[in-house]
Formats: C-alpha cells, sequence, structure tokens
C-alpha cells in the first residue's frame, strides 16, 4: 500500500544526491561493480536482455543500444523503497547530464527485500511523481519501466506468458529519456502508428507463442548466470 512507504521528497533528496554526482559511462555501475554478486546481477541482467528482451523483440529501445554497448548497469545496495528512490534519482540526472551515445540505464537492486506489492507501490508513486509540475529534480525528463521476478498482472492466469513481459532475473528500473521515446512516438504517428498500443500487441504475440514453459526454463537458466572475468 503507498501509505507504507517511506518518501524523501525532491527538495531533500537534492543536496544528498549532487555530492555523488560524477560523469557516467556505459560500463560503470552505481556501486561499481565492486563485489562478485554485482558483476554477478550485471551478467545476469546483460543475458536477460539478450536472451529474452531482444531475441524475442520486446521492447523496441533495447536492440541497439544492446548491440552498441550503450547500455550503463547500475548496481544498488536498496534493500528497500527510499534508498531504490534515491539512487533512481541520482541516476536519472547522470542520465538526462550523458552524452546521445549513453542510451539508457538498467539500474539493478538484488538486495532488494521488498515484495512485489512494494515494488509495485513505488512504481505507482514514482511514475506519478515524475508528471507532477513541481517535481523538479528530473523535469519530467526521465520515464522509468519496473522490472521484478514476481511480476504478475491482474486478471490473468497464474500462467499467462504475458507476466514475463515484465519480469526480470532482479528488481529492475529501466531509465529512459522521455525525449528519445517521444520521438519513437512521433516518428510511429507519422506513419498512422500508436507505438505504444503496437508494442504491447507484438509482446503478447510473442510472448504466447514463445509459451509459459520455455519462458520459465529460460529465467531458471538465468538464474545461474555467473560474471566470467575478462569476458568483456
Amino acid at each position: 500500500m503507498l501509505s507504507a512507504l517511506v518518501i524523501l521528497p525532491t527538495a531533500l533528496l537534492l543536496p544528498r544526491l549532487r555530492p555523488q554526482f560524477c560523469r557516467p559511462s556505459p560500463r560503470c555501475s552505481a556501486a561499481a561493480a565492486a563485489t562478485s554478486a554485482d558483476a554477478d546481477a550485471i551478467a545476469r541482467t546483460r543475458a536477460w536482455i539478450e536472451k529474452v528482451v531482444v531475441r524475442l523483440r520486446l521492447c523496441p529501445y533495447a536492440a541497439e543500444p544492446y548491440v552498441d554497448d550503450q547500455i550503463r548497469y547500475a548496481v544498488s545496495a536498496a534493500t528497500d523503497n527510499e534508498a531504490l528512490l534515491e539512487d533512481f534519482f541520482l541516476e536519472g540526472a547522470l542520465l538526462l547530464d550523458a552524452p546521445p551515445e549513453l542510451a539508457t540505464t538498467m539500474l539493478v537492486a538484488p538486495q532488494y527485500a521488498g515484495d512485489i506489492e512494494q515494488f509495485y507501490a513505488l512504481y505507482e508513486w514514482l511514475t506519478d511523481t515524475l508528471e507532477m509540475d513541481d517535481e523538479d529534480l528530473l523535469n519530467n525528463g526521465i520515464q522509468p519501466a519496473f522490472f521484478h521476478p514476481d511480476w504478475n498482472f491482474q486478471g490473468l492466469a497464474e500462467d499467462d506468458p504475458i507476466h514475463f513481459e515484465k519480469r526480470a532475473p532482479h528488481p529492475t528500473i529501466n531509465l529512459l529519456r522521455r525525449s528519445a521515446i517521444e520521438a519513437v512516438n512521433e516518428r510511429g504517428l507519422a506513419k498512422g502508428i500508436l507505438v505504444s498500443k503496437e508494442i504491447s500487441e507484438h509482446n503478447a504475440a510473442r510472448l504466447a507463442d514463445e509459451g509459459w514453459g520455455a519462458l520459465q526454463a529460460a529465467f531458471a537458466q538465468l538464474a545461474h548466470v555467473r560474471d566470467e572475468p575478462g569476458g568483456g
């Protein structure tokens, strides 16, 4: 429930974020992948993008940045919503200040201890907050997409493949520049295409074709992915 969230106002977050500000690079992470667990979380996220998101073409914003190594993988040590929110605003500021060759950020929180309901509550709160006129940290410049290993869409059967549209190996927030999304939508509208509707229909069809069993097996394999030192 939203009432259970402990959320810092953006005015209080600002002075805590600015001292940590640094120039981003695609291969850098919020925790600098300082431990083998961080490196493993990044390796699993990369494998998920390659073997699920890109292979099934579930996101038009993912393939090119992945192939061109334009994704920043940020490992958060957050265990709760408040800490994850701080890392989100930090990463959002970094992305907005980065050159165009850094296309998107994957903020991965392998130590997040909240359940799916708490994670979803954060999603709802953050999405609403970012669209408020008085949000003065990111100024409506970032669009977040949330993913969680236990994500379920209400009203669907437990074994409906569409649940995997929003599942990832770890709780993850994908940060995208809103300007990039708007550009894709405008190009679609110029062709008479409603991009969001087309993506939704495509994803439902691709996941249904793949099937619950195959998707479950793919995620079981992702759980065993480990970082290979020197492997890139």
